[in-house]
C-alpha cells in the first residue's frame, strides 16, 4: 500500500503539470504549453498506452502540414503544430527510454535487495527478458544473460538447460501464464547442482506495477528445498490437466471480486504458504452483487505437505495494525521491504537505532502487535543503548535475552542479522521463526535503515525434531539388528559401520580404512580376502550389487562363516551416492549344510552299495530318481525317457516288464497309486542285453505329517537265481514224487499179485481137476464137486485180498462240516499263487461267501480244485498271449456250480479223461481225474468238462447247496 501511495503522488504531479501545460497553451493561443503533458505521458505511460500517443502526434503532424499547404491564411499556426507534433515525437523516444531504464533499475534494484537476504535473486523486464541473475549462479552455469534470454528449439526458453527436463514444462507453461496474467509466480523444481546432480528447489516471481497498475517487470528468487515435493493430486500424464493447473493448490478468487487495498493481502498469504509450508487464514473485502464489499474469511494450503501436523497462522486484517507517520531516512529500506514482501509474504524495515518504521500487516495481526507496541520502550531506555524494546515482549523469554544482543550487535557494527527464535502469535502459541536483516546505506555508506524478513519455520522445525527422533530410531534399530552394517562413499571409502559391527569383529572404522582409502577387509580371513577384495572392487568400478561368502573374524579371534551384500545407492541420474551393505553370520547354517551334505552323501552312497535297486516316484508314481544300480540295470537314465511323447512311467513299464506280465503290473501299480496301499508283484524284467529277469518290486508311500503322499520308495531285487533254482527244486520234487509213486504202486502191485496168486493158482489146479474128473467115463461127480467147493473157497480168498486192499486206501471215518465254500476256494488260489506267478499266470477268483448247508470234506474238495486248477495250468504251458486262469461259483437248481476255466488248447478225448488210468500226459498216470470224479461223485455232485471258445476248456462240477428233506 505503501508503494501504491509513492506511485500516486508521482501520478498527482504529472497530472498538476498537464493542467499547467494546457492553461498556458490556452492563455498564449500557442501548442508549445503542451509539451510537458506528452512528456508526462511519456514518463508514465509504456507499452500499449504509449501507442496511441504516437498515433495522433503523427496523425497531427501529417495534418498540419497539409493545412499549411493547402491554406495560406492558417500556414502559420498550422507551422506551429507541426513543429509541437514533431518535437513531441522527438521527445517521446528519449523520455520513454528513460523511464524504461528506471522501471527496469527498479525490478533489479529489487531483486539485489531479495538477492540479499536469499543468495540468489533475479529480474525480468514485463515480457520476461532477464535483466538480472545472481552473478554466481551465471558463472556456475557458465551462461550470460543473453543465452538466459535466447531462445531455443521450438521457442523453449534459454534457462532450459538449468532445470531438470522432466520439469521444464510445468516451470514454462507456468511462467508463461504470470506473463500473461500478472499473478504471482510459484514452483517446485529440479535444478542443476554444482555437484552436477539435481536437487529440489522452490523458485517464486513478483510483478512491478506502476501507478496505472501496469505490470513493469518481475523480479524473484530461488531457494534450496532438498526434499521433493509430493505429487500433486492432478496426475502429470492426464491429457486434460494443463501443467500450469499442477501448481494451483488454493481456491482464491477472481482479484476483481477482492477490494483493492487487500489484493496484496491475498498474495502474501499465498506466498507465506509456499515458503512457509503452513496453512495460512486471513480475511478481505469480497464485492457484493450489489456493490458493496464485505469482510469474508480464506484460507491458503502449502502446495507441498508435512510429515507433522502444525497449525494454521491466523491474520485477520480486520483487527488493527497500523503504518508510520514518517518513513524518515528509511525509504530506501521500506522499498526492499516491500520487495521482499511480496516473494515472502512478511517483511519489516527499522532506522538505524532499531525503531520499526514498517511491518507487514498481516505480521502485525498475526502476533497482535501494531507499530507502536514493537517500538514501545519497555524500561524507558533506547533499545541500542540495551533497553527492553516491545517486540522482545512476544519473543519466548529463553530466546528473548539473545535476539535481542545480536540485533544490538548489529545495529551497531552494521554487520548482517540471521536468528533463529519463537514468536508467540496472537493464539497464545508459540512457533518458531528464521529472522534475517540487512542494511541500507547512503552515498557516504553510512546506515540510514533495515529491512528485514522473518520466515515462520515451526513447521521445519517440527519436522527437524520427527526426523532427529526417527534418525534416533532407526539409529537404535540399525544397533541392536542382529547384522552388521555398513557404508561407503560412492568410490568406496568405509564411512560407517554400526555397533554390532565394532562390538563383533573388534575392528573400527579408522581400521577398516585401508591405506588406499578402500575397505582394508582386515577381519576377513586371509585364505578368502583376495576373493572378496577382486569381488567389492569389482562392484565399486561396475556399479553391480556385491555378494559374497567368507569367514570374518570375530572379537575372540575365532572365525566364522559370513555373508555379505551391498547396494548402490543412486540418485535421480543413476550416479552412485554411496553403498550400503550388511553382513549376516551364517556359520551355523553353513555348518548345518555342510553336515547335511555330508548326512546325503553318506546316504547315497548307501543307496548305491545296497543289494538292490531303488526307485523314487512323485506322488504320481513318475519316476524322480533312480539309484546307479538300476540304472545299469536298466542301460539308461531317466532322461532318456523325456520326449517320447510318453510318461516316464508308462515308458519305464513298457519299455521294461515282459509282455506277459505287463498288464496286470499296469493294474496293480494304478490300484496302489490310487488307493496308497503298498505294492508287491514279482515279474520278469528286461536287462540292459534284451534278458528277462525275475524280480520282486516293492513299493510304499512316504507321507508327511498330515498323512499326504509326498513321495513312492521302490526297492526292486533281482530273484532271478533264486527263482531258476526253486523252479529246479519243484522239478526235482515232482520228479521224486512221480518215482516215489512209481515205486509204491509197483510195491502195492506185487503185494496184490502175491495175494492174489495163491487163491488164483488153487483156483487154477481146481479148475483142471475137476475138468479131468468131468471127462473121466464115468464122469467122478463126487470128485468133481469136490473139486468145486475148492474153487468157491479160493476166489473168496481173493476176494478178501482184494478188500483188504481196498480198505488200505479207504478212510474209516470221513469228516465232514458247513464252511463257506468262496474261503475254500481263496484259499486254494492262495496256494497255487507262486506257481502261477512263476508261470506266468493270472487267477481271475469270482466267489461269494457262501455257507453250504450240507456237510462236506473241505481236504477232499480243495484236492479236487487244485486238481483241476494245476490242470488248466499244465494246459496253458505253451500257450502264448494273456494266460488267464478263471474260477466261478454259481446256485442253481439247489446245486453250487464250480467252474474252473482255463485258455489253453482244449482236451482231444473229453469222454476218456475220467477213465482211470488215461492220460493226455507224457508222464501222467490217469487217476487224478478219476479220483476227483469219484470224490465229486461221494459228495452227491457230478464233474464233467466242456469247451470253450474259441480256446480252452472248462471244467465243471456239482455240490449240493441244501439237504434233502
Amino acid at each position: 500500500m505503501l508503494m501504491a501511495d509513492l506511485s500516486h503522488r508521482r501520478l498527482g504531479l504529472a497530472v498538476t503539470a498537464c493542467l499547467v501545460g494546457l492553461a498556458v497553451s490556452w492563455l498564449t493561443l500557442s501548442p508549445l504549453g503542451l509539451i510537458g503533458p506528452v512528456v508526462a505521458a511519456f514518463l508514465y505511460a509504456r507499452g500499449r498506452v504509449v501507442r496511441p500517443v504516437y498515433v495522433m502526434l503523427a496523425a497531427g503532424l501529417g495534418g498540419a502540414l497539409l493545412a499549411a499547404v493547402l491554406d495560406a491564411g492558417m500556414r502559420e499556426a498550422a507551422l506551429a503544430w507541426a513543429a509541437f507534433c514533431a518535437l513531441s515525437l522527438s521527445l517521446g523516444p528519449i523520455f520513454s527510454g528513460r523511464m524504461a531504464e528506471r522501471l527496469d533499475a527498479d525490478a533489479v534494484r529489487a531483486a539485489k535487495s531479495v538477492e540479499r537476504l536469499t543468495g540468489i535473486a533475479w529480474a525480468t523486464d514485463a515480457a520476461g527478458a532477464f535483466l538480472y541473475v545472481t552473478p554466481s549462479v551465471l558463472a556456475f552455469l557458465g551462461l550470460t544473460l543473453e543465452d538466459f534470454n535466447a531462445p531455443l528449439a521450438n521457442k523453449e526458453f534459454g534457462w532450459k538447460r538449468a532445470i531438470h527436463p522432466d520439469d521444464y514444462e510445468v516451470a514454462a507453461a507456468l511462467w508463461r501464464r504470470c506473463l500473461q496474467t500478472g499473478e504471482h509466480y510459484s514452483v517446485d523444481s529440479r535444478m542443476l547442482r554444482p555437484t552436477g546432480g539435481y536437487g529440489w528447489t522452490r523458485s517464486t516471481g513478483q510483478p512491478l506495477r506502476d501507478g496505472n497498475g501496469v505490470i513493469t517487470g518481475w523480479y524473484g528468487t530461488v531457494i534450496d528445498t532438498e526434499i521433493a515435493p509430493p505429487r500433486n493430486e492432478l496426475a502429470a500424464d492426464d491429457p486434460g490437466v494443463s501443467a500450469a493447473d499442477m501448481t494451483a493448490s488454493d481456491t482464491l478468487p477472481p482479484m476483481a471480486e477482492v477490494h483493492p487495498h487487500d489484493r496484496a493481502t491475498v498474495e502474501q498469504a499465498r506466498a507465506r504458504a509456499f515458503f512457509h509450508g503452513i496453512p495460512q487464514v486471513s480475511s478481505f473485502r469480497k464485492l457484493q452483487p450489489d456493490g458493496s464489499y464485505q469482510w469474508v474469511e480464506f484460507r491458503v494450503e502449502p502446495k507441498y505437505g508435512t510429515s507433522v501436523a502444525v497449525d494454521p497462522a491466523v491474520a485477520r486484517q480486520d483487527e488493527r495494525w497500523t503504518t508510520a507517520s514518517e518513513l524518515g531516512e528509511t525509504g530506501e529500506a521500506v522499498r526492499a521491504a516491500l520487495a521482499i514482501e511480496n516473494l515472502y509474504g512478511g517483511a519489516w524495515a527499522m532506522d538505524a537505532s532499531g525503531q520499526f518504521t514498517y511491518a507487514t500487516p498481516t505480521a502485525q495481526t498475526s502476533i497482535a502487535m501494531a507499530l507502536e507496541d514493537l517500538n514501545l520502550l519497555l524500561d524507558g531506555k533506547p533499545f541500542i543503548e540495551g533497553g527492553r524494546q516491545g517486540w522482545q515482549r512476544g519473543v519466548h523469554p529463553d530466546d528473548s535475552e539473545e535476539a535481542a544482543a545480536t540485533l544490538r550487535h548489529a545495529l551497531k557494527t552494521g554487520e548482517h542479522w540471521n536468528f533463529e527464535y519463537r514468536v508467540l502469535r496472537a493464539n497464545g502459541a508459540y512457533v518458531w521463526h528464521r529472522a534475517a536483516a540487512r542494511p541500507t546505506r547512503d552515498g557516504q555508506g553510512r546506515i540510514t535503515g533495515w529491512y528485514g524478513v522473518t520466515v515462520d519455520i515451526d513447521a521445519y522445525k517440527r519436522t527437524e525434531a520427527a526426523l532427529r527422533e526417527r534418525e534416533r530410531q532407526l539409529q537404535q534399530l540399525i544397533d541392536t539388528v542382529p547384522a552388521l552394517i555398513w557404508s561407503t562413499s560412492a568410490d568406496g571409502r568405509p564411512i560407517y559401520v554400526n555397533k554390532p559391527f565394532i562390538e563383533v569383529t573388534g575392528a573400527t572404522l579408522e581400521e577398516m580404512i585401508g591405506p588406499d582409502g578402500l575397505p582394508s577387509l582386515s577381519v576377513i580371513h586371509p585364505d578368502d580376502r583376495e576373493a572378496a577384495r577382486r569381488a567389492i572392487r569389482h562392484s565399486f568400478t561396475t556399479g553391480e550389487p556385491y555378494s559374497q561368502r567368507y569367514r570374518q573374524a570375530r572379537a575372540d579371534g575365532s572365525y566364522r562363516w559370513t555373508d555379505t551384500r551391498a547396494q548402490p545407492l543412486r540418485d535421480e541420474a543413476g550416479t552412485i551416492l554411496r553403498w550400503y551393505g550388511v553382513s549376516t553370520d551364517i556359520h551355523d547354517m553353513v555348518t548345518t549344510q555342510e553336515a547335511l551334505s555330508e548326512s546325503e552323501r553318506f546316504l547315497r552312497q548307501l543307496v548305491e552299495t545296497l543289494p538292490a535297486m531303488i526307485d523314487c516316484a512323485d506322488p504320481k508314481g513318475e519316476p524322480i530318481f533312480r539309484s546307479q544300480r538300476l540304472r545299469e540295470f536298466l542301460g539308461y537314465d531317466l532322461e532318456a525317457l523325456d520326449g517320447s511323447g510318453k510318461s516316464r512311467l508308462a515308458g519305464t513299464l513298457d519299455a521294461g516288464i515282459h509282455p506277459d506280465e505287463v498288464a496286470d503290473v499296469k493294474e496293480r501299480y494304478a490300484h496302489a497309486l490310487a488307493t496308497g496301499e503298498p505294492y508287491a508283484r514279482r515279474h520278469r524284467l528286461r536287462r540292459f542285453d534284451g534278458e528277462y529277469r525275475w524280480v520282486e518290486t516293492r513299493a510304499a508311500p512316504m507321507r508327511d505329517a498330515e498323512g499326504a503322499i509326498v513321495q513312492w520308495n521302490v526297492v526292486c531285487l533281482d530273484i532271478d537265481g533264486e527263482v531258476r533254482a526253486q523252479e529246479k527244486l519243484l522239478a526235482a520234487q515232482e520228479s521224486l514224487a512221480r518215482a516215489s509213486q512209481a515205486a509204491s504202486l509197483a510195491e502195492l502191485s506185487a503185494s496184490i499179485a502175491h495175494e492174489v496168486n495163491q487163491p488164483l493158482s488153487a483156483i487154477l489146479s481146481s479148475s483142471d481137476a475137476c475138468r479131468r474128473w468131468l471127462m473121466t467115463e464115468p464122469p467122478n461127480l463126487e470128485r468133481a464137486q469136490k473139486t468145486l467147493e475148492r474153487i468157491i473157497i479160493s476166489a473168496n480168498s481173493a476176494s478178501d485180498v482184494v478188500k483188504r486192499v481196498r480198505a488200505l486206501f479207504k478212510r474209516a471215518e470221513d469228516k465232514r462240516d458247513c464252511v463257506t465254500l468262496g474261503r475254500v476256494i481263496v484259499e486254494t488260489g492262495d496256494l497255487l499263487a507262486e506257481e502261477a506267478a512263476r508261470r506266468g499266470i493270472r487267477f481271475d477268483i469270482d466267489s461269494d461267501d457262501i455257507v453250504l448247508q450240507v456237510p462236506f470234506d473241505r481236504v477232499q474238495i480243495q484236492q479236487v480244485l487244485i486238481n483241476l486248477m494245476r490242470n488248466g495250468m499244465d494246459a496253458m504251458e505253451a500257450v502264448a498271449g494273456d494266460k488267464l486262469l478263471g474260477v466261478r461259483v454259481r446256485k442253481a437248481d439247489g446245486m453250487m456250480r464250480i467252474e474252473v476255466s482255463d485258455r489253453g488248447a482244449g482236451i482231444e478225448f473229453p469222454d476218456k479223461i475220467f477213465e482211470p488210468f488215461f492220460s493226455t500226459k507224457e508222464q501222467g498216470m490217469g487217476m487224478g481225474l478219476a479220483i476227483c470224479r469219484s470224490i465229486v461223485e461221494a459228495h452227491g455232485g457230478q464233474l464233467w468238462a466242456e469247451t470253450n471258445e474259441p480256446r480252452g476248456t472248462t471244467f465243471i462240477f456239482t455240490l449240493p447247496a441244501e439237504a434233502e428233506a
